[in-house]
């Protein structure tokens, strides 16, 4: 579904920078929906503690759920919400590829 062909565009973000294997790219899509489920949808994955750190890190900053999202587009309107947006993905991307890193990866 949507989900598979988005977590496909994400997979070399999410291989590449973060260290992560490809199926956890849907579960960093469903955080945008529901942050919990996410979360639990990593655990079949049999991370290692490292991956497992930067997922759940990465989960934590990118972006806030759906419903959070659209008070953001009301209160911020919709460019100023896409900046926002961007900010987050940007640096939780950033911070979930150092911590790679550093954490040995």
């Amino acid at each position: 579904g949507i989900i598979d062909f988005i977590g496909n565009i994400a997979s070399p973000v999410v291989v590449g920078l973060l260290g992560l294997p490809p199926a956890a790219a849907g579960a960093l899509i469903i955080g945008f929906l529901r942050k919990d489920v996410a979360v639990g949808m990593l655990l079949p994955l049999s991370l290692s503690m490292q991956q497992l750190v930067v997922a759940s890190v990465v989960l934590a900053m990118y972006f806030p759920c759906i419903a959070t999202f659209a008070i953001f587009i009301r209160e911020l309107g919709v460019k100023d919400t896409a900046k926002s947006a961007l900010i987050m993905i940007g640096m939780a991307l950033l911070v979930g590829t150092l911590l790679r890193f550093v954490l040995g990866g």
